[in-house]
């Protein structure tokens, strides 16, 4: 098994809002498209990598508790909890040292108020 996990799917109110967020969060461009009743902004992932979206339609209510979902801090986590910090997101967890020289991650409140996870080596 090359990926347990191949999809995510983060639930939004507001799809220009998170966009937004999510595009100066991660420093990318989020793809947007519609699928069926629904309106999605894709993440960008690599054709074998694990890929995710945001998702707006009837069913989806963000959630501060549940399942976290986790991105790549790049260059590390202090940069990105400024980025999502100046895009309108809340820390809710600080940079914390994982064990055995894993890196470090961090819990943030995004637009839509959903917790999501960062992870960085530095």
């Amino acid at each position: 098994m090359k990926n347990a996990v191949v999809w995510s799917e983060i639930a939004v109110s507001d799809l220009k809002r998170a966009t937004a967020f999510y595009e100066k969060l991660l420093d990318g461009e989020l793809k947007p498209e519609t699928f069926g009743p629904y309106q999605i902004a894709l993440f960008p992932h690599a054709d074998d990598g694990v890929g995710g979206c945001l998702m707006k339609g009837e069913g989806y209510e963000p959630s501060a508790k549940g399942t976290v979902t986790y991105f790549p801090a790049l260059p590390g986590i202090d940069a990105a909890l400024e980025r999502a910090w100046s895009a309108g997101g809340k820390v809710l967890m600080p940079k914390t040292a994982l064990p055995n020289n894993q890196g470090f991650i961090a819990h943030v409140s995004d637009s839509e108020g959903n917790r999501i996870g960062l992870h960085a080596l530095v």
